[in-house]
């Protein structure tokens, strides 16, 4: 065929002026008729066209286009038009969409057939490729218009002595009698369309005992009501029917037949439940990385499974005419030869075979799993032969790959309710949080990392006119070579938060409830001569973390947020910081406590010395009573909370009310506060998962992938922590949860790239919070090479 009658992918052209065919193939396309097409005008027929495109795997990017002619009026068009395309099996796909034309309004969609292309058979001489039928199908599973019909085409690989690519694992796979050879069955529900196959063949009636059905999608299956199971492909009296006594060759044949009964055959009680299971991973029109799942190279012929003839086992006790085998991947597997069908369930126990853990190299070690805990109930882990964990929930008869324990709060960590009224709060703030004019372009900031603090506090205390603070930080860290696009000035917030806040300096202190929440330390005067000066300069870095949409590395007790908002705090907000100091003043809420003989005086402990500090004049020598107690309760919480930091915290709030108005932030309430300040608390690994993108040759089923998302799992709330800030810079997550991350250029979810060998270290680029991950070989060496770059991943060596 001459060149300009091929579509589809144009090569490069070599030095020596040819094209560069290695990696690419010339695939014959038949469109031949639409069958029963849906009905789109009260007159009863349609003028039909396909419009076929060759498009990316990756990304769905269209690489060429061209339209069949119109036929008119009528459901059961016949064009016979053929098409060359020259593709790469492994990265294109081929689309192909019924229109209905019409010259008045827009053409009305009738239908359409996704193809992968790498499993397609090759045209040889004597060879015979039979036309295939589609079901047309909607474009998505919520799609209004009517849908309804099949595509007949016919598609080969042309052989030429241009250099066309041989497609060898297509073919064996097409001259298995039927059958797709697989290591392992990937868990049927989460298959792509592609991967579940929807032709139709018209090759005369059912054999004895099948029946054919539709799913909920319009896809053909067939059920097998003697062994009881189902599949896609239709079956024939050929290859259904018994032939008489089996041979070894048989056997190793029917294993390799198992491994594909096990992706796409389902028991008859079951059929109706897990072929029409909603999808929890994605849009399968939309999830075209799936397919980079199931390449060529993943799928074996039934010549390398004869080579790898099973090892010889002990089939004592079986029922007459059973036999057992092992599969390729150490598992046990039964044939039952009367019935011509296998299964993983033992006919003596009635209990399935398993896969030993020591024929798994790449599986999760079990330390790690125990650590986990257990999964919910009726639930069980599975591993493919490529590594890969799947789950089956048998209280719904389904699989997933997501672990179901991602959905526990223990583990994973509790989402954070999404709040309508929060996110129009912060919009308003943003809105009114306008650039300063007459400004330098940028604010250099140079500091020293082991001097953070200090040149810190010199740099922003020495600023007189608080404005330059709301211009462009530009954050260089001495002795480093980067560009600070944004990553650079969070680790600075994330670094200077670290020290800021250490109780070591006297400042602030732990909560009487734990060595994570912080208070002012009412004694801060005591330690530093300066402390009035100091939270001022925090109150500064607060505010201006706020104003550039940055977090601070810190969580306060919720008094100390109402106290920003000048908002009175009652006896409820003790409970969170002292229990005790609680339980006794709810004691005499309750109670009358004159027995107790209290005074409206407190003890009060400063570096080992106690003193009596009255709550009002002549304190000492008023008793509580039953009367009074309401007025003793209030004045202890207001010495506990506010009196004895009121100097601290007015210099913090000058600081920061400088950037950051009061009146806009009285729009929040304490807990909003908390958000906007310091992101949430803990670290909620399937919201993290669900909002991140990925890169290269990753998706979110790749084997890599996979492992990543389980060492994280496995990670306690700190080294979450710190994974997240090696990567974006900081250690919090925004007030809406990972889905409002933001990099360099404004909104960038966390993104996972391939990148480098197996002997590379993990990689961050914090401005756009991303990670280059390396394919590693197995789980333990991922989460070994993460947990050191984690570990030693001080300073930068490249533009962030």
């Amino acid at each position: 065929m001459a060149e300009e009658n091929v579509y589809g992918y144009n090569p490069t052209v070599g030095a020596d002026g040819n094209d560069r065919e290695e990696a690419t193939s010339r695939l014959r396309l038949r469109v031949l008729a639409g069958h029963n097409l849906a009905r789109k005008d009260i007159f009863g027929a349609s003028d039909p066209y396909v419009r076929l495109e060759l498009n990316t795997i990756n990304g769905n990017e269209t690489v060429d286009a061209v339209l069949t002619k119109t036929k008119k009026k009528t459901l059961n068009p016949k064009w016979s038009e053929e098409f060359i395309f020259r593709v790469k099996p492994l990265e294109h796909k081929l689309v192909l969409q019924v229109f209905d034309e019409n010259r008045l309004t827009r053409d009305d969609f009738l239908g359409m057939v996704e193809l992968t292309l790498n499993s397609l058979p090759k045209e040889q001489e004597g060879r015979t490729i039979p036309n295939k039928q589609y079901i047309l199908r909607p474009r998505n599973t919520n799609q209004r218009s009517k849908v309804k019909g099949t595509l007949e085409i016919y598609h080969a690989y042309v052989s030429d002595s241009n250099g066309a690519i041989d497609n060898g694992d297509a073919d064996a796979a097409s001259d298995s009698g039927g059958w797709e050879l697989l290591d392992q069955p990937t868990p049927a529900s989460n298959l792509t369309p592609e991967e579940q196959p929807a032709e139709v063949t018209s090759i005369g009636p059912l054999p004895p005992g099948w029946e054919g059905r539709q799913d909920a999608n319009g896809r053909t299956y067939y059920v097998n009501h003697i062994a009881r199971f189902t599949q896609w492909d239709r079956p024939t009296v050929a290859n259904v029917m018994p032939t008489g006594g089996v041979t070894q060759e048989q056997r190793n044949l029917d294993t390799a037949a198992t491994e594909f009964q096990r992706r796409f055959h389902i028991s008859v009680d079951d059929a109706e439940n897990s072929i029409n299971r909603p999808d929890n991973e994605a849009d399968h029109e939309n999830q075209n990385d799936d397919n980079v799942d199931s390449p060529a190279g993943s799928r074996r012929s039934s010549e390398q499974m004869i080579i790898e003839s099973p090892k010889p086992v002990n089939d004592e006790g079986l029922p007459p005419g059973w036999s057992m085998q092992l599969a390729p991947n150490g598992r046990m597997f039964f044939i039952d030869h009367n019935e011509r069908a296998t299964t993983w369930v033992d006919p003596r126990t009635g209990r399935p075979s398993s896969i030993p853990w020591h024929n798994v190299p790449s599986a999760t070690p079990r330390s790690d799993i125990d650590q986990l805990g257990p999964l919910p109930e009726g639930w069980e882990e599975r591993v493919h032969s490529d590594g890969r964990i799947f789950f089956i929930d048998h209280n719904t008869r389904t699989t997933q790959w997501e672990d179901p324990r991602m959905s526990n709060p223990q583990i994973a960590g509790p989402a954070v309710p999404y709040s309508r009224d929060y996110k129009r709060k912060y919009e308003y703030l943003k809105s009114q949080l306008r650039k300063p004019n007459n400004v330098p372009n940028k604010f250099e900031i140079k500091v020293g990392r082991n001097n953070i603090l200090e040149d810190s506090y010199r740099i922003i205390s020495s600023v007189n006119r608080v404005e330059i603070l709301k211009t462009k930080l530009w954050v260089e860290f001495e002795g480093e070579v980067g560009l600070d696009y944004g990553g650079l000035a969070r680790e600075w917030f994330f670094l200077l938060s670290k020290e800021m806040f250490n109780p070591y300096y006297g400042l602030f202190e732990y909560s009487a409830m734990d060595n994570y929440t912080l208070q002012i330390n009412p004694f801060s005067g005591v330690c530093n001569e300066e402390h009035l000066n100091y939270f001022k300069f925090i109150g500064r870095i607060a505010g201006m973390a706020v104003y550039h949409g940055k977090l601070l590395d810190a969580f306060f007790i919720r008094p100390f947020y109402k106290m920003m908002l000048s908002k009175t705090i009652d006896l409820k907000d003790m409970e969170s910081v002292d229990t005790e100091y609680y339980n006794s003043l709810l004691w005499i809420k309750e109670n009358d406590p004159s027995e107790l003989e209290l005074t409206f005086c407190v003890d009060e402990e400063s570096f080992g010395h106690t003193s009596q500090r009255e709550l009002k004049t002549n304190g000492a020598n008023v008793p509580v009573t039953n009367e009074n107690k309401d007025e003793y309760i209030s004045l202890v919480i207001q010495w506990r909370f506010v009196s004895r930091v009121q100097e601290q915290m007015n210099a913090f709030l000058e600081g920061f009310n400088a950037l950051v108005p009061l009146t806009l932030v009285k729009i929040f309430d304490e807990n909003e506060l908390e958000l906007l300040m310091c992101g949430i608390q803990h670290i909620d690994v399937k919201d993290w998962k669900q909002n991140t993108l990925y890169k290269g040759d990753y998706h979110a089923n790749h084997i890599t992938v996979q492992w990543f998302w389980r060492v994280v799992l496995s990670f306690n709330n700190e080294m979450r922590a710190r994974l997240l800030q090696f990567v974006t810079g900081t250690s919090r997550v925004p007030m809406n949860g990972f889905k409002e991350l933001y990099g360099s250029n404004g909104p960038q979810l966390f993104t996972i790239e391939k990148w480098g060998t197996p002997d590379n270290y993990p990689r961050a680029h914090t401005c756009f919070n991303r990670i280059d991950l390396p394919p590693y070989e197995s789980y333990q060496q991922l989460r070994d090479k993460l947990i050191k770059a984690i570990e030693g991943s001080q300073g930068f060596a490249g533009v962030d």
